[in-house]
């Protein structure tokens, strides 16, 4: 037996749900939707909570449904979805509830995407800027390289990682001289 469409219910429509308690038994309980919960139609049923304030899938509709949703749905039901949620991407793993405005969407940054860079993304802290100036890159570059000349057995992170550690070259030399 097929379950319902998405287009065939709203709030106020007589249903009859599985609770999540009751997925082993398969047990109905009937009830009056107050809130759909699934954004679209579902192969196991659309999940809607009932007006009792049970939460379950719909496996079909009540006989007296149309009826009822007629006479009895509330006006301050919302019915549809906003707009945001319409074009969002249908993602098979894990739960989305759409994106909220504090994520940021990028394409909606007024900065052209062609005029941005990497660097622009990364942050740097301030202090880190004020002891690595950039007219010192060159000279860290030669006493990197002058010692990778000096100790051609070590791995050139390893001796990068101590220069870096240590602003002293012939303390960094030390160490450097300790390991081969």
């Amino acid at each position: 037996m097929a379950v319902p469409k998405m287009s065939q219910l709203r709030p106020g429509v007589m249903v009859n749900v599985v609770l999540k308690a009751h997925q082993q038994s398969g047990k109905l309980t009937t009830g009056q939707i107050s809130e759909i919960l699934t954004r679209g139609d579902h192969p196991r049923g659309i999940k809607v909570r009932l007006s009792s304030g049970e939460i379950g899938r719909v496996q079909s509709l009540s006989l007296s449904s149309e009826h009822i949703a007629t006479a009895q749905t509330p006006p301050y039901v919302q019915t549809s979805f906003p707009s945001e949620y319409e074009n969002a991407p249908n993602h098979s793993g894990g739960r989305r509830r759409g994106r909220s405005p504090s994520q940021g969407d990028y394409r909606q940054d007024p900065t052209p995407l062609e005029s941005r860079s990497l660097a622009d993304q990364i942050k740097t802290s301030p202090s880190s800027r004020a002891t690595h100036p950039s007219s010192s890159t060159a000279v860290k570059d030669t006493t990197q390289a002058a010692m990778e000349k000096e100790f051609p057995k070590l791995d050139t992170a390893l001796i990068a990682a101590i220069l870096a550690d240590h602003e002293d070259i012939n303390n960094a030399r030390g160490i450097l001289g300790s390991l081969s």
